[in-house]
């Protein structure tokens, strides 16, 4: 463990230049070679467009007149296309000048959309121009191709649900989430004037504030369009006597409204919901509800001894933790001195005045709860203060169940209003997930409900990363521990497989995502734990993340899984190889015991870490805190020789360490940012570390670890397909070369601003273990450090190589939010560490940082 004292804190990190990149026109991206082979073809293409059209358009037709003389259909307003376009060039929201509404973006340049014109007027005139080689109809050849929208429900249905498609009964009700596009086809966020463009500066303020007065009329157009979409939805199912379980006095809940959709969870026939897929035409996701993993435990407990230890109450403003989970054993005597008693609160329906956590086998809340203040072991004696106030939100009923009642995006926003808004908690744990793996073509409702509550408000949520059970489960995608065996997929290598794929709401790219690794290793003459110490348990889900994002972020200590060794395995798991943990006595048993494994403990002992920054930097971002938590994470020696691919998608950037997260030591510095540090679009933010002389002159026989993390957060948009749509505006940062000064450095990244994703231009100055890009640049091939919303990476350098300035830019890009002042918070870590412990580097550093002068500078460069 690394040696900590108040001597050794975290230092600033100084903004020492800064600058803005000048636009660069469309007209400079590179078109597939489909789109060129289309332009020099244009009668092919076109008529097969044309063909494709027709056909849609009469289908439509016919579908209309249809549902017309059906009496049980409602009508239909528009009607659903997908369109296949050139991912490269072609901007969906183009879309909206052939009449056409973007519902949804998916992989591979398929877009989902909507027309209330079944004629589509435009578009059929765009073809035929383009046909007849008028140049203002070249971007029909980016439109690949053309497919009525019933065609493909499966793009709109999830994987669980349309496995059973064909099996849905029209008599038989079924309850279900449903996501619903609500942008228009009027309303848009165009881009900000060009200066250049107008001849005097009253001319450009003028410009300016047009744009400004059209960009509030497009939010108010949106708003009623929701309205508007709500009323319809309400309306369709209510033709099938269905109905909107997710409602708050008659109205779909704020909660689960995002800028670009809303979600709900409705009560419908089969015949509804088939008739729901097929036509309505702004429905992008239907997805049956998550179960909640069920919790397996040891049936028998070993008794303990009542310990005599006494948890005192945290100071009066000490950080505050919510405990969104089954309930809380509030006068367990390991836990009452930290109970927030006045803001206990339960969300099952017909209890919420029951906030106990009755769940058999010793509860789950409790434990999660309980590994919050004791995240090592158990005190049996003495007396310690706690860390933080616990609060008690229990959404989880007696069986360890969500209630479908209960929606999260609806009750998750509750929870933050009462906890955050009203008495200040940053910091919510969330250890419950679905039982099968997340999908990957949307983020859910769930992950962007945490995405957005965490866009809007200073706040951390602490995920857990989902389990694999140990036998099958029936009716689920996710394939047990125990069939991976039987199939001759050996352990650790099945967790590489599709359905060992982290759980909802784990994908969400705001929250800290957390697995498991197993604590010790047990064997014995009939059976042996999978896992060794430090390796990733046997059940922790992994990733990569939606959109290869690098999820679980970190890992703790969850348990593992013990095997006979037989064929088939019986798997079973033992107290040797459970976390020790607080246990609920309401059913019986002991106060504390080692019985139970799962992501969901190991969660709450990185919370404690988010809970100790908290009481150490009161006054700073949770950004900051879920940065300083991935900065001290760090991979176990025994994955050395592992495949690095591999290993970052078992267990992250490894398992966070307490006192490098808080402090330092003579041969480690860490520099911070301090405060919420706000960047836009196109603008990068260069930080400069002074680096000594005498640790640069003293050879190659000195070895640094260079590490750098980056946590920013966004506004989601949950129609799109990949992160940088997904979010408003989108971050990465970049280092400096060799000997490159902070004015050159800025020069370069504002030069090389808009440079393709696949350009060779990269940082060669270190070999950063991930890298920017995801080939030819970091060690390890295939994974970018730039694909999430945090991004840590890592290099060793040689003293020789190290020269008196090493700089970081910060460079802010734009997403689906086209407004120049659309604005990212941020928090940057950087720090160095000798590699022999004996050498002194943390005074010598701090002492050559001086406050330098910010330069503004912007690219002029004409492009």
């Amino acid at each position: 463990m690394v040696e900590r004292s108040d001597s050794y804190s975290h230092i600033p990190l100084r903004l020492t230049r800064q600058g803005t990149a000048t636009p660069l026109g469309r007209g400079s991206r590179r078109k597939n070679p489909n789109t060129e082979a289309n332009l020099g073809n244009r009668q092919g293409h076109g008529g097969r467009l044309r063909n494709s059209l027709e056909s849609i358009i009469f289908d439509w037709q016919e579908n209309k007149k249809q549902r017309e003389d059906e009496e049980d259909k409602t009508p239909l307003n528009a009607q659903r296309l997908i369109l296949q376009i050139d991912p490269n060039v072609f901007e969906p929201d183009d879309l909206k000048s052939y009449g056409i509404e973007v519902i949804a973006e998916l992989e591979d340049g398929y877009i989902i959309g909507a027309s209330a014109d079944i004629e589509l007027t435009e578009l059929q005139k765009k073809i035929e121009k383009f046909i007849k080689e008028e140049y203002v109809a070249n971007k029909v050849a980016e439109i690949w191709d053309l497919i009525d929208g019933k065609k493909k429900p499966e793009l709109i249905v999830s994987e669980e649900l349309w496995q059973h498609w064909d099996q849905i009964k029209d008599d038989q009700i079924y309850i279900v989430d449903v996501g619903i596009a609500c942008l228009g086809t009027t309303a848009k966020l165009s881009d900000y004037p060009k200066r250049n463009k107008y001849q005097n500066d009253e001319l450009f303020t003028q410009a300016t504030h047009r744009w400004i007065n059209k960009t509030d009329q497009s939010y108010q157009e949106w708003d009623e369009i929701k309205s508007n979409r709500e009323d319809e939805l309400i309306e369709f199912i209510g033709f099938y006597n269905g109905e909107v379980v997710s409602v708050i006095d008659a109205v779909i809940h704020s909660a689960a409204k995002l800028s670009d959709s809303f979600s709900c969870r409705i009560r419908i026939s089969g015949k509804g919901l088939k008739d729901l897929v097929l036509n309505f035409p702004y429905i992008f996701d239907v997805s049956e509800p998550d179960e909640f993993a069920e919790l397996t435990q040891l049936q028998e407990i070993t008794q303990q001894e009542k310990p005599y230890f006494k948890l005192e109450p945290p100071n009066i403003n000490a950080p505050k933790v919510c405990v969104i989970d089954s309930g809380i054993q509030e006068r367990h005597s390991l836990l009452r001195a930290a109970i927030d008693h006045n803001n206990s609160r339960s969300w099952i329906p017909g209890e919420q005045d029951q906030t106990a956590d009755h769940v058999s086998g010793g509860g789950h809340g409790t434990k999660v709860a309980g590994a919050i203040l004791y995240p090592i072991n158990i005190p049996r004696t003495g007396a310690m203060q706690a860390l933080c106030w616990l609060q008690n939100a229990r959404v989880l009923d007696n069986n360890c169940r969500l209630p479908q009642q209960l929606f999260p995006p609806d009750f998750l926003s509750e929870i933050v209003t009462i906890y955050h808004k009203n008495s200040g908690t940053k910091i919510f744990n969330h250890s419950i997930t679905g039982i099968v793996p997340c999908r990957t073509q949307y983020m859910s409702a769930w992950a962007s409900a945490i995405d957005e509550l965490t866009w809007q408000n200073n706040i951390l949520f602490v995920v857990a990363a989902g389990n694999l059970p140990m036998q099958r489960r029936v009716g689920t995608t996710r394939l047990s521990v125990q069939e991976h065996l039987v199939a001759n997929r050996l352990y650790p290598d099945y967790l590489l497989e599709k359905s060992c794929r982290i759980a909802n709401p784990a994908q969400s790219f705001q929250a800290l995502t957390v697995g498991s690794v197993a604590h010790t290793f047990y064997q014995s003459l009939s059976s042996t734990s999978m896992a060794k110490p430090n390796q990733v348990s046997a059940f922790s889900s992994s990733g990569f993340g939606i959109w290869d994002s690098i999820k679980p972020e970190v890992v703790e200590y969850g348990g593992d899984y013990v095997t006979d060794n037989g064929h088939p395995p019986n798997l079973t798991y033992l107290t040797e190889v459970c976390p020790e943990l607080v246990r609920s006595t309401l059913n019986g048993g002991s106060a504390i015991g080692c019985d139970a494994v799962g992501t969901s403990f190991a969660a709450p002992k990185v919370t404690h870490i988010a809970a100790f920054l908290a009481a150490t930097f009161p006054d700073e971002s949770c950004l900051l805190y879920r940065a300083l938590i991935v900065q001290s994470a760090r991979w176990p020696e025994l994955y050395s020789n592992d495949n690095k691919s591999d290993v970052l998608r078992w267990i992250g950037y490894g398992i966070p360490n307490l006192d490098r997260a808080v402090g330092n030591a003579p041969n480690r510095i860490t520099l911070i940012t301090q405060g919420e540090r706000i960047i836009k679009a196109r603008q990068a933010q260069v930080y400069q570390i002074k680096l000594p002389e005498e640790l640069r002159s003293q050879g190659e026989e000195i070895e640094f670890l260079i590490e750098v993390t980056l946590s920013y957060k966004a506004q989601p948009r949950r129609t799109r397909c990949n992160r940088r749509r997904y979010l408003s505006t989108w971050l990465d940062w970049e280092c400096s070369k060799r000997g490159e000064d902070p004015e050159s450095f800025l020069d370069r990244i504002l030069k090389d601003y808009d440079a393709p994703e696949d350009s060779e231009k990269a940082e060669k100055s270190f070999s950063w273990t991930l890298g920017k890009r995801t080939k030819k640049h970091g060690m390890i091939e295939g994974v970018s450090r730039s694909s999430g919303t945090i991004q840590k990476d890592w290099t060793i350098a040689k003293s020789y190589e190290l020269r008196e300035s090493f700089c970081i830019a910060v460079v802010g890009h734009e997403g689906w939010n086209k407004d120049p002042d659309a604005e990212a918070p941020y928090s940057l870590v950087v720090s160095f560490e000798a590699l022999e412990t004996e050498i002194p580097i943390y005074a010598a550093i701090a002492k050559a940082q001086v406050p330098i002068e910010i330069e503004q500078r912007v690219n002029l460069i004409d492009r």
